[in-house]
């Protein structure tokens, strides 16, 4: 993305991903600001050029960066993954095609190894600690890192060693934007070539794949007690899939107006998603079917039209989105409770905004990290990156 128009050409990349879309052919990959919150700090990635910023989540003090050695070209990066005593992000350059899966310390931004892969690494890593009773042995590694690449590679990395562990090896069909989901002994990968894949999580090898009719752009949701895994597709539909065997859950259907860009979010037996439909949707587990009084249509905040690409996040008993219009919302019972800002909105988010305790964290398409209070929408404070804009 270049470095002093973000949100112009963050628009153009979102209209034109449409336009292909309707068109048949496959959309472009994105970068948009980066958000993540670990503990009592906050990982922005953000400003022009492009750098991850760590934050004091308390006052919105910067405490460090990490700054990426590519050059020559528009940097393309994943937001941060944290774990591990680790931070990771994926960065690739588009005039060297050089892509590196970086480690660095959280706390001072210091790299510690880096890794290849093959092209343009969007999503989150994902970190995965060892099982209980695991790392005694040498080559067991005490936890590994999977990330997937616009190749449609997905790697496994020993985060003690930064290497690849050894005859791991997977690739889709098509690019992959999700970031992959890690449960047990499992790796579940949503990929732009419309189908979901299980993978051993210590070989890549493929257990089953199951194709749902639309390109995904984020990870499935998995409700535990019963082995279900929702997913999110450009098709507007919300996919329903059995995890140990890939089988898609019978009478399951769950229909938007536009697509689904956001992870599904599951909480007390219902299911929350939004769409660039501009709605956000409660749907019932079991059959799909809407949960009134939802949805909620946050059309109402923008003079009639909306586009909601980020997921929505819980907040005590409330959820909150965060809109094209620039606005973050919180929601009870398809009810709005406040809305912020109550003026112009300076840019647009397309982030999915992070909560610690009672305070929400959102980006917007300027580089700008706005800090809200959870159950007003007053402002806590603002960090603005340096050449942000």
């Amino acid at each position: 993305m270049q470095r002093s128009r973000v949100l112009g050409v963050g628009l153009a990349l979102l209209l034109l991903v449409m336009i292909l879309s309707a068109c048949g052919a496959a959309p472009i990959p994105q970068d948009w600001p980066g958000l993540t919150a670990d503990g009592d700090a906050i990982y922005v990635l953000s400003g022009a050029p492009r750098q991850v910023y760590i934050l004091n989540a308390e006052t919105g003090t910067q405490q460090a960066t990490f700054v990426a050695p590519e050059s020559g070209g528009v940097l393309y990066w994943s937001p941060v993954t944290v774990g591990g005593d680790l931070a990771f992000v994926g960065v690739a350059d588009e005039a060297t095609g050089q892509a590196n899966l970086y480690a660095f310390d959280p706390a001072t931004g210091q790299e510690r190894w880096r890794v290849p892969g093959q092209k343009l690494i969007l999503a989150p890593p994902t970190y995965a600690a060892p099982a209980p009773g695991d790392g005694s042995a040498p080559d067991q590694p005490a936890g590994v890192v999977y990330f997937g690449d616009t190749d449609g590679f997905v790697y496994a990395v020993d985060v003690d060693t930064g290497a690849l562990l050894p005859g791991w090896s997977f690739q889709a069909r098509e690019a992959i934007w999700a970031s992959p989901l890690v449960v047990g002994d499992r790796v579940y990968v949503a990929a732009m070539d419309h189908r979901v894949y299980a993978l051993d999580a210590a070989t890549g090898g493929e257990i089953w794949s199951t194709s749902v009719g639309g390109a995904m752009a984020s990870p499935p949701t998995l409700a535990e007690s019963d082995g279900i895994l929702y997913v999110g597709a450009f098709d507007g539909r919300v996919h329903a899939l059995r995890a140990d065997s890939g089988e898609a859950l019978d009478g399951f259907d769950a229909q938007a107006d536009n697509w689904i860009w956001s992870r599904p979010l599951l909480t007390n037996g219902v299911l929350y998603v939004t769409s660039l439909d501009g709605r956000l949707y409660a749907l019932d587990r079991i059959s799909g079917a809407p949960v009134p009084p939802y949805p909620y249509d946050s059309s109402e905040v923008s003079d009639g039209s909306n586009v909601l690409r980020a997921g929505p996040v819980e907040v005590g008993d409330a959820l909150v989105v965060a809109a094209e219009s620039g606005h973050v919302i919180a929601v009870s019972n398809a009810q709005r409770l406040w809305v912020w800002p109550s003026g112009l909105p300076e840019s647009p988010i397309y982030t999915t905004p992070v909560v610690i305790g009672d305070v929400v964290y959102v980006v917007l398409m300027n580089g700008q990290v706005q800090a809200l209070n959870a159950q007003t929408g007053a402002p806590v404070w603002t960090f603005t990156p340096p050449q942000a804009g």
